[in-house]
């Protein structure tokens, strides 16, 4: 067990964005000193951290992303747009479960 947590730890710690740029700021409001989020989280949340699919996110607004499915399903094409722009749609397929909401399977 201990292996994994500090496998893990080490994942979170390397976290990139293929889906925005500046991972300064929070990319709904700008506020400086964000907090990463990933954008497909549960099942997913490791292969999210793997494949860059990240954004930051303050506080206020990662409260809001949790609450508001509208903002979710907002990233979440986002990202994956940005993910076959990179890869393809069956390795997205493949990596990823069904997503309630994203309509691509």
């Amino acid at each position: 067990m201990r292996y994994k947590t500090n496998k893990l730890q080490k994942l979170e710690k390397s976290r990139y964005s293929i889906v925005v740029n500046d991972m300064d700021r929070c990319c709904v409001c700008g506020m400086p000193y964000p907090d990463i989020n990933e954008v497909f989280s549960g099942r997913n949340r490791i292969n999210s951290i793997k494949y860059g699919l990240c954004i930051p996110l303050c506080r206020r607004c990662h409260s809001r992303f949790h609450n508001d499915r509208d903002m979710q399903l907002y990233f979440m094409k986002k990202a994956y747009n940005s993910f076959i722009q990179l890869y393809s749609i069956d390795e997205f397929k493949d990596n990823f479960r069904y997503i309630k909401g994203l309509d691509i399977f």
